[in-house]
C-alpha cells in the first residue's frame, strides 16, 4: 500500500469517530438515516477539524512525493478520498492540488 493510500484510509477509519457530527453534512450514505441524530457541531469542534485537515493537506502532498520517488505514483482508490474530499468541501479546506 503506497503512503498516499495509508493516509486516506487513516482519515476515513478515525473521523467518522472522531468527528460524529460530519454526518449529517458528510454522510457516507446519503441515503441512509443516522441514529441517534448528531447535534451541529460548536465553533471550536469545526474550527479543530478545520485545522487537522489543513494538516492533512500538507501529508497528502508530502505523501504524493513520496510515492512518486517511490514508483508508487496515483495508487489511490476513489471511493477511499471520497469522505476526504466531503469534508474538506464541509470545512472550506481546497485539497484539489493534492487529491488526484
Amino acid at each position: 500500500m503506497c503512503i498516499y493510500s495509508a493516509i486516506g484510509d487513516y482519515a476515513g477509519r478515525t473521523w467518522p469517530d472522531r468527528y460524529p457530527y460530519i454526518y449529517p453534512w458528510v454522510d457516507p450514505n446519503p441515503n441512509g438515516i443516522r441514529f441517534p441524530p448528531v447535534p451541529a457541531p460548536t465553533q471550536e469542534q469545526f474550527d479543530e477539524l478545520k485545522r487537522e485537515v489543513e494538516a492533512l493537506r500538507k501529508l497528502l502532498g508530502a505523501a504524493k512525493e513520496y510515492d512518486a520517488i517511490t514508483h508508487q505514483p496515483d495508487c489511490e482508490m476513489e471511493e477511499k478520498i471520497e469522505l476526504i474530499k466531503r469534508v474538506a468541501d464541509f470545512v472550506g479546506v481546497d485539497l484539489s492540488d493534492v487529491l488526484s
